[in-house]
């Protein structure tokens, strides 16, 4: 693994919510999901309602997006691939923690697990203070370039 890759993987580890996007049809969704993202197996996985809407749109076209975006640090990544299901009852016992008893009520057993195995990711690491950034900004406002924010890389997976 490069050090741009593992730039991605420990600005999206360090994020603790993302945009999960699936196709509906003709529509694309996008909704907030709570990421485990295993560096080393290079997946992000996400334990979700058995019922869940995410789950036939997966079916349908396994294709999914992930946006992460920590705007306090100002990094931000994208990632891209194919996602798998299962109901794995050692995977979801190992998942599972504080949060699932809150958004399913169901238990353990009213639940399924999304794996997206990651094909291409990108991503924008700012390496400036705040005070940097608004100069930045500042200087962009006034000058003829945009704003220099950081390191943007494109990733293959």
């Amino acid at each position: 693994m490069t050090t741009k890759h593992d730039q991605f993987w420990n600005i999206i580890a360090g994020i603790p919510a993302c945009m999960v996007t699936t196709e509906d049809g003709d529509y694309i969704r996008a909704r907030p999901m709570a990421p485990f993202v295993n560096k080393d197996a290079r997946t992000i996985q996400f334990v979700t309602d058995d019922d869940s809407a995410k789950i036939e749109e997966m079916l349908l076209n396994r294709n999914l997006c992930l946006s992460f975006a920590d705007t306090k640090t100002m990094q931000f990544a994208s990632v891209s691939g194919k996602a798998r299901m299962t109901e794995d009852k050692q995977l979801i016992k190992k998942l599972w923690g504080p949060y699932c008893d809150v958004f399913f009520p169901g238990g353990p057993d009213s639940v399924s697990v999304i794996t997206l195995d990651a094909s291409r990711a990108e991503y924008w690491d700012n390496d400036k203070n705040k005070l940097l950034l608004a100069f930045e900004v500042t200087k962009a406002y006034f000058g003829d370039h945009g704003p220099d924010l950081g390191e943007n890389a494109k990733l293959d997976l």
